[in-house]
């Protein structure tokens, strides 16, 4: 069993209809855990104690319920955490046990409602882009990291061993159409990261990415977002059947940063995509 503790931070779930509250996120239809519901989940499972972070307690109070619903002996603890402000990340990296060593998974963004828009839509022509989109999208993802990586920096260092996660985006490494913001805001997340693991490596503190795309949150069931989607992948030659838009589980995410968590060497990146989605990494 490992012994280190994680911290997990945009913890949530999405409800088609209000559930029972003792009903699992991760079993229940209708409820779509986010990603970092699964990661903490997985880190859970495989030994760590776990500390979940997002702004809203009942549902991280929620998630932590489920996940001792699989794991009864996990070590499972909650803290409600804007990830924007400094003071509430310092409060939330005091609040953890000095023992044993710690690593971090950065999961903020839309899926752990850090930001909303309207329909839930973050993709746009340009013509029609809310100027404040490029901004939101990118101080939510980046400066979140900052804040995070500087809290947690001086204990980080004094370990022995150091991982630092960050799930981000394909959308940051590949533009598309109908993409300004949302492809600006996860470009500048990508590069943080790449910046972050060539500054940290020679501290011995491992900073990995883990870039996926389309992820069934249920983000992309609006049908704002559902028609431009298929509107951006026409331009890629791909043709989704009506309700046929590929989406991967997030515990295919999960997977991927337990990879890096876990494995012996230094993983810099994984990139993955749902089954049938167009699969381009670059422009």
């Amino acid at each position: 069993m490992i012994n280190r503790q994680l911290v997990v931070t945009g913890v949530g779930y999405k409800e088609a209809k209000p559930t029972d509250a003792d009903s699992s996120v991760f079993t229940t239809p209708g409820i779509k855990p986010n990603m970092g519901a699964c990661v903490a989940q997985h880190a859970a499972i495989a030994g760590y104690q776990v500390t979940i972070a997002a702004r809203t307690s009942e549902k991280l109070e929620r998630v932590r319920r489920s996940i001792l619903q699989r794991v009864p002996q996990a070590i499972v603890r909650c803290h409600p955490t804007d990830v924007l402000d400094p003071t509430r990340v310092e409060s939330l990296l005091q609040s953890l046990p000095t023992e044993p060593e710690l690593d971090l998974v950065q999961c903020a963004g839309a899926s752990a409602g850090s930001f909303e828009v309207q329909d839930g839509n973050f993709f746009f022509p340009i013509e029609e882009t809310p100027l404040h989109m490029p901004t939101l999208e990118f101080e939510t993802v980046v400066k979140s990291l900052l804040i995070l990586v500087q809290k947690a920096l001086p204990q980080l260092k004094k370990q022995r061993r150091s991982r630092l996660v960050v799930v981000t985006s394909m959308s940051g490494m590949r533009a598309f159409p109908m993409g300004f913001s949302h492809c600006a805001g996860k470009g500048g997340l990508h590069e943080a990261v790449r910046s972050l693991a060539l500054e940290l490596n020679p501290m011995g503190i491992r900073v990995c990415e883990v870039a996926p795309g389309i992820v069934n949150t249920g983000l992309y069931d609006s049908p704002a977002v559902d028609s431009m989607v298929r509107r951006i992948s026409e331009r890629f030659d791909y043709h989704y059947s009506p309700g046929g838009i590929p989406e991967m589980t997030p515990d295919a995410v999960a997977d991927a940063v337990m990879l890096c968590l876990l494995s012996d060497a230094h993983v810099l990146s994984i990139s993955l995509v749902s089954d049938g989605q167009f699969p381009h990494q670059s422009s």
